[in-house]
């Protein structure tokens, strides 16, 4: 089985990332991965290529560039796939459109987030193709139910177009890598205290309202005058957070780290005692689940994806968002805490959330698809 999957970009973000994991964990050898971007970096493309998948770039100039569309439907015309899987509005308006007019027999697209933040054209343009799917995923059952009302978990077998398979990670892998690391070394050579140390994971972007995190540690450090907070990632809002850090005179409680390579994530999440996220959106968090795997107890906000994950007073703290007291206040109970939030995170995250799971659900649902609808 010929498998493509189409997606806007191959930034170390959230949905690249689960691809690569259902690359790396498909253990079936009848099925092959061709993976194809739009635009945009390609940071992961050699790791993809590491795991058996084919690598395909479009080249796109800018949105919609009307070359890597040609590009794009020329390809869909002259390979065979059994499946096209696009991921992310952008991709899935391409996937779905080309996909059709390139005969290819059967397009899932995955839903990764909530429909209501999208810029109007890319709504309406995704909404109005997505009959061409033959099924359309939910990554959190939020996701699904903001979409149509309901929500389907798969258990092995489509009843309608809808259903919802949940991200996942590698937890063993994962767990095990933060095992491996040397929180003492790895702090002396980046230069990092703080106790407690707080540490948050994610794009610098406005729904990851990093900001108010910053503010938060303002109020936290009158009470944890030795507490620092890690803010790892990359994106538009760097130099906003940098900023708000200065203005707020907290360089010696906060470091915006910036991008780090994918091989010290898991050292990251070794050193700290709590993972903070203050999104006001997500879908399913890739980010969550590694701090689970790390057995980290979670300070989150109170928001659709986020909630299926984090249970509030048992693996961590859930509170509204754009609130950085509440923020605040919730983290200084957590590294306070004698509650074993981090050790449940583990369980739960194992049990719920592997990634192998993910991918025998994507692996059956692929041949549901094949066997019983040509």
């Amino acid at each position: 089985m010929n498998v493509c999957f189409l997606i806007n970009q191959l930034a170390p973000g959230g949905a690249p990332t689960l691809l690569l994991d259902i690359v790396r964990n498909t253990d079936a050898s009848d099925i092959t991965y061709t993976i194809c971007f739009l635009e945009g970096e390609d940071t992961l493309a050699p790791e993809f290529e590491a795991a058996g998948a084919d690598v395909v770039d479009f080249d796109a100039g800018f949105k919609f560039d009307p070359r890597a569309i040609a590009r794009l439907a020329r390809f869909l015309r002259h390979e065979k796939f059994d499946i096209v899987h696009a991921h992310l509005p952008y991709s899935q308006t391409l996937g779905r459109v080309f996909g059709r007019l390139g005969n290819v027999d059967h397009i899932i697209t995955t839903q990764h987030n909530v429909p209501s933040e999208r810029h109007p054209i890319t709504r309406t343009l995704e909404r109005i193709t997505r009959p061409l799917d033959a099924a359309t995923i939910a990554v959190a059952g939020d996701i699904e139910r903001d979409f149509t009302g309901t929500v389907h978990r798969y258990e092995g077998q489509l009843d309608g177009q809808w259903c919802t398979i949940y991200n996942g990670i590698d937890v063993t892998e994962f767990h095990e890598r933060v095992q491996q690391a040397d929180p003492d070394e790895f702090r002396a050579r980046k230069g990092i205290h703080g106790d407690p140390l707080f540490l948050t994971v994610g794009r610098y972007v406005p729904a990851k309202a990093q900001e108010d995190l910053v503010l938060a540690m303002n109020h936290l450090t009158e009470d944890f005058p030795q507490a620092h907070l890690l803010v790892v990632g990359w994106g538009e809002m760097e130099s906003t957070l940098r900023k708000t850090v200065k203005e707020h005179d907290l360089s010696d409680a906060v470091t915006i780290v910036g991008r780090v390579p994918s091989e010290d994530i898991p050292e990251y999440y070794g050193l700290a005692d709590v993972f903070v996220s203050s999104s006001v959106r997500e879908g399913l968090p890739i980010a969550i689940l590694e701090a689970m795997a790390a057995n980290l107890s979670i300070v989150a906000t109170d928001i659709s994806g986020v909630k299926e994950v984090v249970e509030h007073e048992r693996t961590g703290v859930l509170v509204p968002t754009r609130s950085p007291n509440e923020l605040s206040n919730a983290m200084k109970r957590v590294a306070s805490t004698d509650e074993p939030f981090g050790d449940r995170a583990y369980s739960r995250v194992s049990e719920q959330f592997d990634v192998r799971q993910t991918t025998r659900s994507y692996v059956t649902l692929y041949r549901d698809l094949t066997d019983t609808r040509r």
